[in-house]
């Protein structure tokens, strides 16, 4: 067994066989604004209609407009069936796109990614005479209620509950990092702003200038060596699906002249990051159909990048989760630099992602990694980060068979570790994907690791999410990373003051026309400090990785890097997880 480590550690199994309990709502509690501008609600159990005969809902956050449906389940008839059902309650299903050409090839790996869910759109039915709302919890509950209809009510359009169950709303997710920024409520996090959270006097520890949890600091380090040992053939890689990245002389991009950003042409496609322009395709090819079919407001992801700064140019806040990606591709970067950070934009600025782009980029990747194993290891992943999540309406059973669980499984089978922010409410409610975690994984096969947040001490952070179901910690409060050099907010100092006419200052130096307080959003030095359980799961991925190039170069220590064929994937997978103490 390896030493005890102050930084991370793997929860040891519970051997309590009882269910587990919840602790706190659970609730991810979204201002109205946010709301609208991503077309969303959110269920409240009290007022939210019913079934007999299905599980009574929990809360959770949905878009409006669109449901969850597997591809074999959009055809034509069936698609007549549903509207005939929905055209009770005033919508209807619009036809189903052809989905983006991601090139899965045949394998049964490909059969599965094609099945996985996609967003169909929901319209009002009718010539426009009949007012109606668009609801998709309504859409939904009409389903269930043609799939439990009695059998001798032929007058009524019965539909098969074995294919309704697997029809599930398009939640929204939210980022796993505090923020506690003054103009705006906390989407996920545990804060002392309005919107959330268990209230100042357990979180403002957390918090620094103006209750923001995000603060400038300096490092004065230079960045790690990145030279890999010979005989490993490929670098170890990190898919970290998020914000997307920003400039940042450790992660090697650096700006375009014309906007935008690129990865630093001198590495010759050997850089920290790499970016794959054909899942973004597929991510922005989705956004952009359902968005024509008429799901709108649906902002889509149309770039890699971190962007925009601010959803309110005229105040020009930062967004609350701007910096987010470039954040944790910094915690890889000092943790295990011999690594590659490959970087997918699925999460908008103001720490919001759709389940649907998602899902797409969790397909595209699988299909990138069946790619990889079939005819090119340089496109090989090795672990997947995920810094988001939500709570889900449905029981555990119902969300293990989600659509985020069936594409999570692909990529399992395939031998790619899934690590996953265990979220910050202070709560024991699942919350998913982290709670994937509370399946013990198949013999062979590679596990979900649900990760919670330790403060610098060792001790778990008051924020985080705990329960049977999270199963390693990690540090995750004021922890010190990267941050875009080019992003200075509205916010200015507190105090501002004439320089002293007496100090004197190197010969060539610039005087200084005054002196100042910190400047809370000026992040141009490219260091922040931040918290929440977002940074605890990219650094247990980051201590895999590197359990990963512990071991020489030899085929028989299961431990290289190559090749990287499914079953050869796990089990050096499972090696490296169990040099780690990894109890499973």
């Amino acid at each position: 067994m390896p030493e005890p480590n102050p930084d991370w550690f793997f929860q040891p199994p519970s051997h309590d066989a009882g269910p587990p309990a919840d602790a706190g709502d659970g609730l991810i509690r979204l201002p109205a604004e946010v709301l609208r501008r991503h077309g969303a609600r959110t269920l409240d159990p009290d007022t939210a209609v019913s079934v007999p005969g299905f599980p009574p809902p929990r809360s959770t956050v949905y878009r409006s407009r669109s449901l969850l449906v597997p591809a074999n389940l959009q055809d034509a008839d069936k698609l007549t069936a549903y509207n005939q059902v929905l055209s009770g309650v005033g919508m209807k299903l619009q036809p189903g796109r052809a989905g983006h050409d991601a090139g899965y090839g045949s394998s049964d790996a490909a059969r599965r990614m094609a099945a996985i869910p996609r967003p169909m759109v929901l319209t009002a039915a009718g010539d426009g005479g009949t007012p109606s709302t668009v609801d998709a919890w309504a859409a939904l509950q009409a389903l269930r209620a043609a799939a439990a209809a009695a059998p001798d009510r032929p007058d009524l359009v019965r539909l098969e509950r074995d294919e309704v169950d697997q029809i599930t709303l398009e939640h929204l997710l939210v980022g796993s990092a505090i923020t506690g920024s003054p103009l705006w409520a906390s989407p996920g996090g545990l804060t002392a702003s309005p919107g959330g959270g268990t209230g100042p006097a357990s979180t403002g520890s957390y918090l620094f200038s103006g209750g923001d949890a995000r603060t400038p600091v300096t490092v004065l380090l230079d960045p790690p060596e990145r030279e890999l040992p010979a005989g490993y053939g490929r670098r170890p890689v990190i898919a970290v699906l998020d914000t997307g990245i920003r400039s940042h002389p450790w992660l090697d991009v650096v700006p375009r002249p014309e906007g935008g950003y690129d990865t630093d042409p001198r590495y010759d496609g050997d850089g920290f990051i790499e970016v794959d322009y054909d899942i973004q395709k597929a991510i922005r090819f989705e956004g952009e159909q359902a968005a024509a079919s008429g799901d709108q407001p649906r902002l889509v992801i149309r770039h890699p990048w971190d962007a925009p700064v601010s959803s309110d140019p005229l105040i020009g806040e930062l967004d609350p989760a701007l910096g987010h990606g470039t954040f944790i591709a910094g915690i890889v970067r000092q943790v295990a630099p011999r690594a590659r950070v490959l970087a997918i934009r699925v999460m908008h600025s103001d720490d919001i992602i759709y389940e649907g782009d998602l899902l797409t980029g969790l397909t595209a990747l699988a299909g990138r990694v069946a790619q990889a194993q079939a005819a090119d290891p340089a496109k090989m992943v090795d672990v997947v980060s995920l810094s988001l999540g939500y709570f889900s309406e449905s029981s555990a059973d119902q969300a293990f068979t989600s659509a985020l669980g069936q594409a999570i499984g692909v990529l399992l089978d395939l031998g790619v570790v899934v690590v996953a922010a265990a979220g910050n409410l202070a709560t024991t409610r699942p919350f998913y994907p982290a709670a994937f975690a509370r399946r013990p994984p198949q013999a062979g096969q590679v596990p979900v690791i649900s990760v919670g947040a330790l403060n610098p001490n060792g001790s778990q952070a008051v924020f985080s999410d705990g329960g049977q179901w999270v199963t390693a910690w990690a540090s995750g409060a004021v922890v010190v990373s990267t941050m875009p050099t080019d992003i200075d907010g509205s916010r200015s100092p507190e105090l501002r003051l004439p320089a002293h006419p007496r100090g004197p200052l190197p010969p060539g130096h610039a005087r200084a026309s005054h002196r100042e307080a910190l400047d809370p959003d000026d992040y141009s030095r490219g260091w922040g400090a931040w918290s929440g359980t977002s940074f605890s799961a990219p650094l247990l991925a980051t201590h895999f990785v590197r359990a990963l190039l512990a071991g020489p170069p030899d085929p028989a220590s299961g431990l290289v890097l190559e090749p990287c064929d499914a079953q050869t994937t796990a089990n050096r997978a499972l090696a490296a997880l169990t040099a780690m103490g990894w109890p499973g």
